[in-house]
């Protein structure tokens, strides 16, 4: 999500604090949803009073509607953006062991050696 001047003045006014974030953390929490772009450059968003990186889903309620908008959706509570970082922290450990080498399953009874 790219914020607009207005965006990021609203989310600072409202308590958010935004913190470039590292390769790894693109990496990671954007299908989270929990990078947002300024000027191109991504960071994430924490409330101080929670520590809690923000989603577009708890972030879009603090920016307030602006013009020409669409109504946003509903928003995302913290325990639903908890409930999808804990299933992504998930996905990426399978995926992470699923990644270091094909496991080879062998039906049947295992062949002897030949020889005699």
């Amino acid at each position: 999500m790219d914020l607009s001047p207005e965006q990021l003045r609203s989310a600072r006014s409202a308590g958010c604090a935004f913190i470039p974030a590292t390769d790894d953390q693109v990496a990671r929490l954007t299908m989270q949803r929990r990078i947002f772009r300024i000027d191109g450059v991504p960071h994430l968003a924490q409330r101080a009073d929670s520590g809690f990186y923000e989603t577009h889903g708890t972030l879009t309620p603090l920016l307030g509607a602006t013009a020409g908008e669409v109504a946003a959706p509903p928003p995302e509570t913290l325990q639903e953006a908890e409930a999808a970082d804990a299933s992504a922290t998930l996905a990426l450990a399978a995926e992470s062991r699923g990644g270091r080498g094909a496991q080879v399953i062998r039906r049947g009874r295992p062949r002897s050696p030949r020889g005699g």
